[in-house]
This record gives structure tokens, sequence and C-alpha cells, in this order.
């Protein structure tokens, strides 16, 4: 998530103190603690594990803590003229070893290496390695740099444990430009930014990353790796500019870059009460208005005066959204349109003033002080997540009383999943992994009590079948995960009680799943998980009939891709997705797949990529198969929506023959988006909108890319104004879970990897896709008149909450797809149409396979 402040913190009159303390509560001296104000301040806690932080306004922070014995947090609380001294509970760290190498694979020595969260750590490498301990765990931007080499940023998910990770530093070229104003005038001390268009890991900090313009307005980037690029200059008086897509080749130098701010708009209002009454020490934050993309922009912020006046200075000027957030509550959203200018007389009435209270206990009654306590969208029922409150305000958090009780603030009407854990980690891993897991309350619940478990874990033995150890493997519960070497045995610790999946995976065997129950205060025994060496895809790199030394061969159920790799997985998805380097004959191997069709692509930066390539689960030589690179063709254009270009909208591309490869970019402030490599082919492209848990919208076209050229397509979002119900029934038994679609045409599939390719094979038109969680209708909205498919997937009964994402990746090539025939009409503006369905039996896990149901260990 963006963070919310681009300015920094004014100085305040409020203290935040606390105390270090290892795991037996005693006193940490010399612990480094970090404290995520804007910028973030760090202290060194005392002999006694005290420490401070003065001159403070009033909000929530974040502070995490590291010492040798151990790493406490992140854990957030609301700094008040009360608030209570926080307490800092040391627990083992974890490690992270950075292998920087070239891309010829050779180590890099005296590399810098940097991870970044609030606490950031900076290391050089020795032989191309850079180690981080103790680390607390979460998610990390880690960046690489030397000398020659252009700056090169991923995003890291940080277990518990030992994490290695690889970064691969590419030569770069020198960038230079000029930031200047409307009537061409250079602007010095702007902070420039860069931000990568089709690669959207590339995407700089402005503190750690930024350069300055100097009295002539010129900024110069070292150097800067082949690409599409915006950069981005701010500066206090202006606002906010971005440049165009700048095409990079990472060889040249490229001089020309323009940046042009233009003034500044002024937003000036006020924050009262419900009584009219001014409220000072409010936070105001204003940023872009968008209900369907992402804005990559981050909102501005301020502080309402004594008298509840504000004002912000060098806002873009375009349609925003403003909210103010004090300790009483907060405001509604206000639309603020500074296209024409300044904006006078905003008024924020801070009038949201719902609240949710309650204590943690633990399981004898016992209230436990300094849990976090956090709050988030109600997906359990089609459409009661209100999204909108939480773009600019956050989720609300807070951290238990020395009585256990805690009050959430500022929330608007409605339903919420409330969680209580002992870190923010855990709650936001809680949160991810099992969104429907949290207690309901709806606003005004005064009593609400939380059982707050001890967390256990779970340990275990993981073994080939033939009595061999895997060199490498990675144990998956939830989303902790930890990477073992070396060793057959792991074990996970600080996991909330319940039941998971516990997948364990590795590069030389298939995916295992099993079924744990967590206990409290206690470390379950998963016994000897014995996993398969599994399918074998192998085969030859081929580009002009020559073979292709060192060319990436990816390959998996579902390979996620951003504009310019193949491999760039979102959290889970993608997981188990295996990679190979191919020898100088052109050769790769990779093993460990179970049955199902699979998807493998080949690249090579400087020759090319194949066509995504479908291996269904009896295709024949799957230990011969050949893959001919062709040059990378592109794709560039406009994202609209209601006519205007629109910034955020996540564009995403798949072939219209093997679907088991996404790829997608997001549109920038003019609209425009890019993909910078793609195999040649034939695609469907579409405007995505929405997420998962709410439901998504696709307006997809179609499109030839041909090898080494670029094509242009633009898209629009286009919605219409019909509702269509889908009622799934089940001819016996009782529908809980299900997955439901409405597509243009007519759809004929039988399973869903069959619906699938079949989907994306259909030609231009829109998609919509829900989640069904307890048989109710699926609402699919702003439909345009035509005729639809209506299909649904229908999980066992067994399947609940979101082990429906495993189980279809495990058994999508034989659950079964139902589909109808809708007419949808201009009139009425309510229709309703009825899908009859059969509920498949859970299919029991096979250890020959890894597929199917979950095993007990």
């Amino acid at each position: 998530m963006l963070g919310f402040l681009v300015d920094d913190d004014p100085k305040g009159t409020l203290r935040l103190e606390g105390q270090v303390v290892d795991a037996d509560d005693k006193p940490v001296a010399g612990a480094t603690v970090v404290l995520s104000s804007n910028p973030p301040r760090t202290a060194t806690s005392e002999a006694d594990g005290g420490f401070a932080f003065d001159a403070l306004v009033g909000r929530p922070y974040t502070l995490t803590a590291r010492a040798a014995q151990g790493v406490a947090g992140p854990v957030t609380a609301k700094l008040t003229e009360k608030s209570d001294p926080i307490v800092l509970q040391l627990r083992p760290g974890a490690k992270v070893t950075v292998n920087v190498q070239s891309s010829d694979g050779k180590p890099i020595d005296g590399a810098t290496v940097e991870l970044r969260s609030t606490d950031a750590q900076r290391q050089t490498t020795k032989a191309g390695v850079a180690t981080f301990s103790p680390v607390v765990p979460g998610g990390y931007q880690l960046a690489a740099w030397a000398d020659g080499r252009a700056r090169t940023l991923q995003w890291l998910q940080v277990g518990a444990g030992d994490t290695t990770a690889k970064i691969t530093l590419v030569a770069g070229a020198p960038v230079s430009g000029r930031v200047v104003d409307e009537a061409g005038k250079p602007v010095a001390g702007a902070r420039v930014t860069y931000h990568g268009a089709s690669d959207w890991s590339q995407q700089a900090d402005e503190r750690l990353d930024g350069v300055e313009t100097d009295k002539a307005g010129v900024f110069r980037f070292a150097a800067m790796p082949s690409g599409s690029f915006r950069f981005a200059a701010a500066h206090p008086n202006y606002a906010r500019g971005i440049s165009g897509l700048v095409m990079l080749d990472g060889k040249l130098e490229q001089r020309e870059v323009t940046i042009t701010v233009s003034a500044g708009a002024v937003v000036r209002g006020i924050v009262i009460d419900s009584t009219k009454q001014p409220i000072g020490g409010a936070r105001v934050r204003i940023g872009a208005l968008s209900r369907r993309g992402m804005v990559f922009e981050p909102p501005r912020q301020a502080y309402s005066d004594a008298k509840g006046a504000f004002e912000l200075k060098g806002l873009s000027r375009r349609e925003l959204s403003a909210v103010a957030i004090h300790e009483t509550g907060a405001s509604q959203n206000v639309d603020v349109d500074t296209t024409r200018g300044d904006v006078e007389g905003v008024k924020l009435v801070v009038d949201v003033t719902g609240t949710i209270a309650g204590i943690v206990v633990d399981p004898q009654g016992n209230p436990i002080e300094g849990a976090q306590v956090s709050a988030g969208p109600n997906f359990r029922t089609q459409g009661a997540a209100d999204l909108s409150q939480f773009r600019l305000r956050g989720f609300p958090q807070e951290l238990t009383d020395s009585a256990g009780r805690f009050t959430l603030v500022g929330l608007a009407k409605g339903s919420y999943m409330v969680f209580a854990s002992r870190s923010q980690n855990a709650a936001r891993g809680r949160m991810m992994a099992n969104p429907d897991g949290g207690t309901l309350a709806e606003t005004g619940k005064k009593d609400l009590k939380l059982v707050l478990q001890p967390e256990g874990g779970v340990k275990g033995k993981v073994q080939l079948a033939d009595g061999g150890s895997p060199a490498l493997f990675t144990v998956q519960v939830g989303f902790t995960q930890q990477t073992f070497s070396g060793s057959d045995t792991f074990e996970l610790d600080a996991l909330p009680p319940r039941k998971y999946e516990l997948s364990v995976r590795g590069p030389a065997f298939q995916t295992r799943v099993v079924e744990v129950e967590v206990q409290p205060s206690k470390t379950t025994d998963a016994g000897t998980i014995t996993v398969q060496k599994g399918r074998v895809l192998a085969g030859t790199v081929i580009a002009d009939g020559q073979p292709v030394e060192g060319a990436t061969v990816t390959a998996g159920r579902q390979i996620f891709g951003n504009g310019t790799s193949s491999s760039a997985p979102m959290g889970p998805m993608g997981a188990n997705v295996k990679s190979d380097t191919t020898d100088a004959s052109g050769k790769f191997s990779l093993t460990g797949f179970s049955a199902g069709d699979l998807s493998i692509v080949a690249d090579h930066p400087n020759v090319g990529r194949s066509k995504t390539l479908r291996v269904p689960t009896g295709m024949p030589g799957q230990g011969e198969l050949v893959l001919e690179i062709q040059k990378y063709g592109s794709i560039k254009g406009v994202m609209r929506v209601n006519g205007k270009p629109a910034e955020g909208v996540i564009v995403s591309c798949q072939s219209t023959t093997a679907p088991g490869a996404i790829y997608g970019v997001a549109s920038g402030p003019d609209g425009v988006y890019r993909y910078d490599r793609l195999a040649p082919d034939t695609y469907k492209i579409s405007a995505t909108v929405g997420m998962p848990m709410i439901g998504m919208k696709f307006y997809s076209k179609e499109i030839v890319v041909p090898p080494g050229k670029e094509v242009s397509i633009d898209l629009a979002v286009e919605p219409g104004a019909i509702t269509v119900n889908v009622n799934a029934v089940a001819k016996t038994g009782k529908l809980g879970v299900a997955s439901a679609f409405l597509l243009s045409g007519v759809i004929i599939a039988k399973t869903a990897n069959d619906l699938g390719v079949r989907g994306a094979s259909s030609g231009p038109g829109s998609m919509q896709f829900v989640i069904i969680r307890s048989g109710e209708s699926a609402k699919f909205s702003e439909v345009v008149p035509g005729i639809y498919s209506a299909c649904v997937v229908p999980f066992p009964t067994e399947v609940q909450g979101m082990a429906a994402m495993g189980y279809i990746d495990r058994h999508g090539d034989a659950l079964p797809a139902f589909c109808q025939r809708v007419n949808v009409g201009p009139q009425p503006e309510t229709q309703t149409t009825t899908v009859q369905v059969e509920i498949p039996p859970f299919e029991p896990d096979d250890p020959g396979t890894g597929s199917g149901k979950p095993q007990k260990p």
C-alpha cells in the first residue's frame, strides 16, 4: 500500500515513550527503535530498555525494534496526550541473505544493498553477498546498485528464519534532463524520481532514490536500465509534474527528459465537529480521486490549526478528494476539484464517529495489554465491503491498554471484520490469508470480546519418495513462509491457532499440501511429509534455428508477469512457478510438477521470448519440448474511462491459446500504458477493474503482436446500466463457495480450466467475476445489453474461504463448470437468471501426484 505522507511532519508537542524488553520481560539496552514519522526517526533504548520520541503530532505511529536478542513489532499505536507507554517485546528475528550478480551470473563485489521498510538497513556485498540480521519479518523493498550498473528494485516478503533473495544488476546509461515551470524557466530544488511503466517493480523512493535539481533545473541519474519510464518532479511550490513515457536502451545517454511543473493549486478550509465547533490537530489528507483504478501519486497531508483551519499548497489541478481524521472520528470524503485553480472554503465535518469497542483477553479471561486490533472490510457478503472509506483513511488500528480495552474510531455505519493479534504483521497476514476469518461486528458495538489464543507452531520433516532429502525447500503456512536448506527438518512459530493448509514446495519436486491444526502454546508435529519428483518438462530453447544459452525458462500452472518479465508473482499467486537457465546447448530441465495443464515460456533479454506453450497432462514429448524465441513485440495504448484518459487502471493480457500466462501493467496519469516485452502472439488485452474479494470486471479487445514491432490499441471502461443476478441452484446438496462469471457471447465449458481457455479465446467483449461464499446470488452490475454466458464453478462443500484458491489450482482441470446462455435486454434495470450446478465430490489428495485434498499428516 502506498504511504500516505509526502510532507514532513510538523513539529508537535507530544512525546511517545516506551520500553524494549526480551522474552522474559527483562529490559534490553542498545536496541534500535524505529518510528514511522515522516521522515522516519530512530532511537536507542537506554539501560532500562526505555526510549522516547519528542516533538510529535497526534496520529497513529508504527514502531519496530531490533537488537542482538531479536526483533519486535511492527505495532501501530495512536498517540494522544493520554497515550500509555508502548512495550516492544523481542522475539527471534529473521535473517536475509541477498546474492547480487551480473546478467551473466557472476557475483558483484562492493555493490550497495538496501533492505527498505520503515526501518531501512544498508550493507555492501562481499563476494556478491550481503547479509541482514536481525530483520523484522514483513514486506520490504530490496534495492541494489554498483558503479556502472543500474539501480534495481524488487519486492521481498521476509518470513521468520532465513530468507534468500537474488538480484541481478544490469548495465545502465546516464539519464539527465530539466525541470521547468509552465513558462519554461528552470526550477531548482525539485526532487526527481523514476517510475517503471512496463516493469512496475521499478518505483523509486523519493528520499532514497531521488535526485535534486540544481540552479539550472538540471537533474541526472548516473545509470538507468533499458525500458519505459516516467520521471516525476516534486517541489513545495508546484504541483507534481510527470513526464510522458521515456524509452531508454540502457546503453546511450538520454539527455532530453523534460518535466514541466505547473503552478500548484491551493486548497483552504476548516475542520469542524457536528456542532460546528472547530477541531485543531486534525489530519487533512487530499489525494487524487479514483473510483475504478489505483492512483500512484501519494496523497498530501496537513494539520488543522487551533481554529480548525488548514491549507495545502502545490496540489495537482485535477479531481481530488479530501478527508479529515481526528482522534474523535473522521469526516466523509469530500470531492475537491482543483482543475480550475485554488479552492476556498472546504468544510470537513468530523461526523463519522462510529466506534467498535471491546476487550482482548486470553483463554482464561485475563486482559491482554498491547494486542494489535484492526478492522477491515466485510467480504462475507457480496457488496458489503465499502473500500472507498479506506482509500484515504487507511485501516483503523489500535493497541489495547493495560486493561485489554480498545476502541476503533472513525468508522462509517456498516459491518467490519475485526482482528486481534500480537503484532501488526500477524494482523495483516491473518487478514490477507483469511479475510473472512475475523470477528464480524457492526458499527456501534461496545462490548466486542476477542479471545486471543497463545500462538503455536508447526514442525516436521521433508523427504523425497526415494528416501533422499531435498537440497532446498520452502514451507508456507498462510502468509508465513520460510526456506530451508542443508537440513530435511523445518519449524515455523508465531502462528495463530487454527487449521491451515501447509504447502511444501521446491525446485526439484512437486508441491505437496497437507492439513495441519496449530494448537495454542504447542508446536504441532506434521510428521514426515513425503514429496514426489513429479513430471519433468525438458527440452531446448532456440532462436533462428540455433540454441540459446542463458535463456530463462519459466513453467507452472499459472505464470504471472508484468510488461517486461515473465516472473512477477503476486503473493501466493505464482508461488509454485519453477525456472531454469539454459546451458550452452540451449537445454533446460524442470521437474516437480503435478498432473494438470501447465504453461511454459522462455525469455532472453537480448533475444526475445517464446510463445507460451500449454502442456496438458497427457501431451506427448514433454521431455523434448522446443521453445522458439522470437524478437520481442510491444503494445502501447491509452486507457479511458467515460471518454477521459484514466490513471491506475490495470491492463492485463494473455494469449488466446495459452491463458496460463497472465501479464499486467497499469496506465499512467495520461492514461498511457505500455508492454515493453511480449512474445509475438495473439492476445486478449483487457482493462481490469475491481479486486477478487469484491468482484472484477474486464473490458477486452484482441490484438496480434508481430515480432520486433510495436502495436497500438486503446482500451475503454464502458459500463452499462443493467444489473444481472445469477442464482446458482444445486441439484442436490447445498451450495457454498463458488466462482461465478458473466462473459460476452456463448461459452460452453466443461471444467474451470476449460472455461479459462474458452474465455481467453472468446474475442472482444466483457467479463465479470465474483466469488459466492455461502450460496448467495452472484450480482453483476453495470452490464451492457447483449448476449452473455453465466458460468458457475462450484467447489465441494468441504472447501471454505481462501482454501478455494489452492483447490482450484490443484483441481482446475477436473473441477466442473456449468454455463447458461443469458440474453440481457435494455429493460428492466435488474434481471435474474438461474444456473443449475452439481456440487463436485471432495477429491482426496494423492501423494503420488500432489493433487487433491490436503492430507492430514
